[in-house]
């Protein structure tokens, strides 16, 4: 004697709500943009890896001046590499390939860019009212005085 299993009737999926096909369609979105923040990364990654291997650190400094250019940004160079790897060296005697990604995520990293944000403000007001002054003030700015000649003959 052979048991049949019975299988149970599939039944057919239900007509989705319209709360169903706004949460997919908002899933869907957001999945886009992510596809969109992916694409942009490895496309900013591809650049960027292009110019150093074309041009080096000449070229992303030239990289830089370019989004500054673009962007209307002025933007320095805080740390490098170098002012790292000589102070490590000269204190601790050795050398650590993966310092400057180790010292974006130090709290000593955190403070500087805290206090760069703050002096920002107070710069950046001393900068706007020395241009504005140079070009608004109308006496003309002062002779240098001439340098003292060192050899006493004029």
């Amino acid at each position: 004697m052979s048991e049949q299993i019975e299988q149970p009737e599939e039944q057919p999926e239900p007509t989705p709500t319209r709360e169903d096909l706004v949460n997919f369609i908002s899933e869907f979105m957001t999945t886009s943009m992510n596809v969109d923040q992916v694409y942009r990364s490895n496309l900013v990654e591809t650049l960027v890896g292009r110019v150093f291997a074309e041009f080096g650190e000449d070229g992303l400094c030239d990289l830089m001046l370019k989004i500054d250019e673009q962007a209307n940004w002025i933007s320095d160079i805080v740390l490098d590499s170098p002012d790292l790897d000589d102070l490590m060296f000269k204190r601790h005697g050795t050398f650590d390939g993966e310092l400057v990604k180790k010292a974006r995520e130090t709290e000593g990293m955190l403070e500087l860019n805290r206090k760069i944000w703050r002096l920002r403000k107070k710069y950046a007001r001393a900068i706007v009212d020395e241009i504005f002054e140079k070009e608004n003030d109308p006496s003309p700015a002062p002779e240098p005085e001439p340098a003292p000649d060192p050899d006493g003959v004029y």
